[in-house]
């Protein structure tokens, strides 16, 4: 409802951003399925670091694979897919969106302990699978959510092509949900990727640090 007050958008602007987003979708697919399938296929690149990255080309493939909705939507300049297409959208984009964010999270923590405790930081296949299934466990609650609507709900967005939280329905429970999930889903994974590599940085100072007082 927030949307509609906007006046329409040009049809230019809708072919344009599908022609733009069957780019994004190719490319996504090729690069994010030859990083899953390389790493996946190669056995010296199966370490427990490069789960990570498979679980990240994962989130970032997925994010993707909704594009044909938008493309769909904006070639018929609004959201044509209706009300299904709408929570598949959200939904995947929750998950790829949040899941992305923690992984990278993941990803900055096991650099910090591989660089502050080389030998008993090392990351082994079963930790990993562990974190990678909490990343899940953490991620998943948050899309299925506002899926059920049992808290916020996915609402058509912008253009009215693309789906997302209602962060604009002015109730005390929307908007606790919007702030709950702004931390859960942004802050704490951007705190601790923040964190994590500002202790890689301190340490590498460090080092260089006291290679010049032995020197």
């Amino acid at each position: 409802e927030h949307w509609l007050v906007y006046p329409e958008p040009e049809a230019s602007i809708h072919y344009l951003l599908a022609i733009v987003y069957i780019g994004f979708f190719m490319m996504s697919l090729i690069g994010n399925g030859l990083v899953m399938w390389i790493f996946s296929a190669a056995k010296t690149l199966r370490t427990p670091s490069n789960m990570f990255v498979v679980n990240l080309a994962f989130c970032d493939f997925i994010m993707m694979a909704k594009a044909p909705i938008f493309i769909y939507n904006s070639f018929n300049r609004g959201f044509a897919a209706g009300y299904v297409g709408c929570q598949i959208f959200a939904f995947v984009g929750s998950l790829s969106g949040i899941g992305g964010g923690m992984t990278n999270a993941c990803i900055a923590y096991d650099r910090y302990t591989t660089i502050s405790n080389p030998l008993e930081g090392k990351l082994t296949k079963i930790k990993a699978l562990v974190m990678i299934s909490c990343i899940w466990t953490y991620t998943i609650p948050w899309a299925v959510l506002p899926l059920l609507e049992v808290w916020g709900r996915f609402v058509p967005e912008g253009y009215l092509t693309a789906c997302s939280f209602d962060y604009f329905m002015d109730t005390f429970d929307n908007r606790m949900f919007v702030a709950v999930i702004f931390t859960f889903s942004y802050v704490i994974p951007m705190t601790l990727i923040i964190y994590f590599y500002s202790q890689i940085v301190g340490h590498v100072v460090s080092h260089e640090k006291a290679l010049k007082e032995q020197v």
